[in-house]
């Protein structure tokens, strides 16, 4: 029997996909959203968010990949554990997250956003300049992007330090985990990179608390997800001082509003969600190995541990 593939997304990666699935694996059947003349045929689903009643409406549904790096949109505690979820290990994701984060680390270290402000002002001034080595950078979050983004900030000479969840080994990274090493980890920590997942224990893990164990002069950058950070509380410990700058691509509710106290915030930068975006064709590739690696009956790669949430 064929395989029955239905994808929900943009048009134009997915008419990529199709093509280059219909190259590869032509004995699959492809299907876009909402056009399925048979929904109890369908086994796989690939989205960004579900359809509203998936689960009624693909009862036979063996597999849900995520088109992205996260699962949290898919609310895995909802979906039924007879379904696979695969987050999308897409090598451009992690080039674009590797890009972002070390882009945003070195605007930080070289005082961009302080020479843009000046810039206004017409101000003309050097401003005192550490060296590279010497500023420690935290990475929240040690999985497939938080790697990348650690290689990537060591290549540029960035003493580097990560936290996750359980215990980690990385080369050249001093690792911590655990609740009873966070703040440690946060108190000898400059410029803090979030990219953890979002689960109930990490939503707000960026409070007034764990902002205030960084040291004073700290930076933030969230390239996680939004709901990561205490809007307030980050607002409050930039407004009094304690820390320098935030550069954040994720928001609790996106599109950012247009009044929000973020945009014309003099410490922080704003990107709209832009630090890694899924690539049509490493990402299909990505999709195309898992795919043939189920018809094998081997593991995928990104299968989430439901009881980790990712």
């Amino acid at each position: 029997m064929a395989l029955n593939i239905l994808y929900r997304g943009p048009a134009e990666r997915g008419q990529y996909w199709q093509t280059l699935f219909a190259q590869n694996l032509p004995q699959l059947n492809w299907h876009t959203w909402p056009d399925v003349a048979d929904k109890d045929a369908i086994d796989m689903l690939v989205c960004w968010i579900p359809p509203r009643e998936y689960q009624q409406d693909y009862p036979n549904l063996k597999v849900l990949f995520s088109i992205g790096a996260g699962v949290d949109q898919l609310k895995v505690n909802e979906v039924p554990e007879h379904i696979q979820i695969v987050r999308m290990l897409d090598p451009g994701i992690q080039q674009g997250m590797t890009e972002f984060v070390s882009m945003s680390v070195l605007n930080i270290h070289r005082n961009t956003l302080a020479y843009v402000n000046m810039n206004k002002q017409a101000q003309w001034q050097q401003l005192p300049q550490m060296r590279t080595a010497e500023v420690r950078v935290g990475i929240m979050g040690l999985g497939n992007l938080g790697q990348g983004a650690a290689t990537g900030l060591l290549n540029l000479g960035f003493k580097v330090s990560g936290w996750s969840k359980t215990a980690k080994q990385l080369s050249a990274v001093e690792c911590y985990s655990g609740q009873e090493q966070l703040t440690a980890f946060l108190q000898q920590t400059d410029i803090l990179v979030c990219l953890l997942p979002l689960t109930d224990e990490t939503r707000g893990i960026l409070n007034h608390h764990t902002l205030s164990c960084l040291p004073k002069g700290a930076s933030v950058i969230n390239v996680g997800r939004g709901e990561h950070i205490v809007e307030q509380d980050l607002l409050e410990r930039l407004d009094q001082g304690h820390l320098r700058y935030a550069i954040l691509d994720v928001f609790a509710k996106e599109p950012l509003d247009i009044d929000h106290a973020y945009w014309q915030h003099p410490q922080i930068w704003v990107t709209p969600h832009i630090a890694a975006i899924t690539q049509n064709d490493s990402a299909g590739q990505a999709l195309l190995d898992n795919v043939q690696r189920y018809l094998n009956n081997q593991a995928m790669l990104g299968a989430v541990e439901r009881a980790l949430g990712y």
